[in-house]
């Protein structure tokens, strides 16, 4: 016995200390020190114009300023909601009463990394480049710029962006756009000198070697798939709100290595935590306040093409709604997502929070099919469903839990797996599956970019098909085409909720969830929260480690 408990001693004295370790940041910010973060992917670019992945825009951020911006992400019950336009390069903008024309004011003696002026130029030039590249993902955003249409790389003058002098720059749109100036928020919409960026383009340079014009630039060459290291851009007209000396990004490590590397303090933050670490620390009372979590900007359910029977019946549609159990979702994802009514996520304009998601209700999905001639009794024709899925292991638990919630009110589910590659180019043809796995993440928080570009008639067949079940609603084409030029933010708010409200009754989805972003701090790190947009936005965080100085008054 006396061996035993000797044993079990040394046993004890070797379990690795897993608590939280090192200085807890206090609320005054600390200047300097170098922030360290992973993520399990690799960069494809620092080209603002041809960047349109997660990845990238993580480094995007720091690198690069815009006329506008969002209001930081934060803890404090004053502060300004983090979906908020907010000025950035521009010191202040205008809008003409008919919506068509923005003027946007520059800030004096704005600079680039380098030193040189920032000047209106610079902004109609990436602009242009946007629209004249046929390789850029961004022509889109740009369509209801006047003269848009008819830029190209031979003509790439584009007559309805205007710099009216070096610190004045106005675009005239062709109908009023509401979501105009989020657009602007993005990254491609940065400043980029001609003189500098057009021969850095001819030998390929430009993709490693970005002129930033944010809070950082980069520290050293570009390790391609290994790091990035950033450092403080003094140059920045806001460097004094920039407290970190230094970012560096490792790359492809994957997301258990991170977990392993964030103990041993190799790393300052560490995201997309797998399973059983997320469970841990969400469990873990000293850990639990160092998790930082947000709903994204992203949705999940299941589409059904509503031209296809037997999804051409809205009691079809809305039977499987209830049929499926969205808290069980939830719980099969560790609890890092919410139940969805719709497409607009937590905190959006003109998202309706009264509006619940469909409850588990597996006696009113029966009576549904019963209407619509489905059952297992009364000689009613069973109703039998392939669904296609991605062939990876969460999309197959919940395309299981699916099959489970359907079989309990009759309904028989086959489960088809692909790629996410055949999925995508499934669900894009016109021979797309009748039932399958659908997703969204937004480019920017308002709703002409998820209800116009998923619901409306015109995305049926336009040149993006992106209304992928074929719904087609008149009053609800009605009223996006009006809440979409309407400048009153309220009753724009007041015409998305009606619409919403619409298309949950019609029910052209099975909305299922908005996923949680989750990332773990050491409690050294301050001033950090998840951004909704931005995702990891370092911009405004401190270390308070022992190591960098408090910032002077």
């Amino acid at each position: 016995m006396k061996a035993l408990a000797v044993l079990l001693a040394l046993c004890a004295c070797n379990t690795p200390d897993r608590r939280p370790k090192g200085n807890v940041a206090g609320a005054t910010p600390k200047s300097g020190g170098t922030l360290h973060i992973a993520t399990k992917d690799q960069i494809s670019s620092l080209d603002p114009t041809l960047v349109y992945e997660e990845v990238s825009t993580y480094i995007m951020q720091p690198l690069f300023a815009t006329l506008v911006t969002y209001a930081p992400a934060s803890r404090d019950p004053g502060a300004l909601p983090p979906l908020t336009v907010v000025p950035d390069l521009a010191e202040r903008w205008e809008i003409t009463a008919d919506g068509l024309t923005y003027r946007f004011y520059l800030r004096d003696k704005l600079a680039y990394e380098d030193g040189g002026p920032i000047v209106a130029g610079d902004f109609k030039y990436s602009l242009e480049r946007a629209l004249s590249r046929a390789d850029s993902p961004y022509r889109g955003f740009l369509v209801d710029i006047v003269g848009a249409t008819e830029v190209t790389e031979a003509t790439p003058d584009c007559a309805g962006i205007v710099a009216v002098s070096a610190r004045e720059l106005e675009i005239r749109l062709i109908h009023p756009s509401s979501s105009f100036l989020y657009i602007l928020a993005m990254k491609f919409a940065t400043p980029q000198r001609g003189s500098w960026a057009k021969p850095r383009l001819e030998n390929g340079q430009l993709r490693r070697e970005p002129l930033a014009s944010g809070p950082f630039k980069l520290g050293a060459p570009w390790d391609e798939g290994t790091k990035i290291v950033l450092v403080k851009n003094e140059h920045y007209w806001a460097a004094a709100s920039t407290y970190l000396a230094a970012i560096e990004m490792r790359e492809n490590i994957p997301r258990d290595t991170q977990f392993l590397m964030f103990e041993r303090g190799e790393l300052d933050t560490a995201e997309k935590l797998s399973p059983p670490d997320y469970v841990w620390l969400k469990g873990d009372k000293d850990w639990e306040r160092y998790v930082r979590q947000t709903a994204q900007m992203v949705v999940f359910g299941a589409r059904m093409d509503t031209n296809q029977e037997p999804f051409t019946d809205p009691r079809v549609r809305r039977a499987l709604n209830y049929a499926l159990d969205k808290d069980h979702t939830v719980k099969l994802l560790n609890g890092a997502a919410v139940p969805s009514h719709g497409m607009l996520s937590p905190g959006m304009l003109g998202r309706d929070a009264t509006l619940g998601a469909y409850p588990h209700d597996p006696e009113k999905a029966r009576a549904l099919l019963m209407q619509a001639g489905y059952g297992t009794r009364f000689g009613f024709a069973p109703l039998e469903l392939t669904y296609v899925t991605q062939n990876d292991e969460q999309a197959e638990t919940l395309a299981g839990a699916m099959q489970a919630d359907l079989a309990e009110v009759g309904v028989t589910l086959k489960i088809e797996l692909v790629s996410f590659a055949t999925l995508s180019t499934m669900t894009g043809s016109s021979d797309r599956p009748k039932f399958s796995l659908t997703s969204w993440v937004g480019d920017y928080p308002d709703p002409t970019n998820f209800l116009d570009v998923r619901f409306h008639s015109r995305a049926i067949a336009d040149e993006t098909a992106t209304n992928d079940t074929n719904y087609s609603n008149p009053e609800v084409d009605a009223l996006l085409d009006a809440a979409r030029g309407e400048i009153d933010t309220e009753k724009r708010a007041v015409m998305y909720r009606r619409a919403e409200r619409i298309i949950f009754h019609d029910a052209p989805w099975i909305f299922d969830y908005h996923p949680l972003t989750t990332e773990v701090i050491q409690p050294y790190v301050g001033g950090y929260e998840i951004h909704p947009i931005w995702g990891r936005d370092y911009t405004h965080t401190f270390l308070d480690d022992g190591t960098t100085s408090t910032v002077p008054p």
